[in-house]
């Protein structure tokens, strides 16, 4: 009789464990993402030429781990990505969109800004 309750039981504190030491694990890392300093690429992307090509590029690269934000034009060529430093850098990301299908043409790295508080 007892074995069955402290076998639930065993198993009861395992899952509070796990959930306990996953839940920390998100939080750091917004935490890292948030001091690290962000920069702004803009990019000069050949081979665009609608909006599906937008969408490709913008979800390619905003998977990437770093990346904060994507929004890709096709009527001026034209990415905008803020990035973290440290965590991706503009190879990274020329890997990315030239795997999608598009050139880089150019990287104009356009600011660069403190960690969010």
């Amino acid at each position: 009789m007892n074995k069955p309750k402290l076998s639930a039981v065993l198993i009861l504190i395992v899952y509070i464990l796990i959930a306990v030491s996953c839940s920390g694990n998100s939080k750091n890392s917004v935490q890292t993402e948030q001091n690290k300093e962000v920069s702004v690429l803009e990019v000069s992307i050949g081979g665009m030429s609608c909006t599906g090509c937008e969408q490709t590029i913008q979800n390619n690269v905003g998977k990437l781990e770093g990346i904060k934000s994507v929004k890709a034009t096709y009527t001026t060529g034209i990415a905008m990505i803020e990035y973290y430093d440290g965590i991706t850098d503009t190879a990274v990301i020329k890997e990315a969109i030239n795997g999608s299908g598009y050139t880089v043409k150019k990287f104009i790295i356009q600011a660069k800004q403190g960690g969010e508080k």
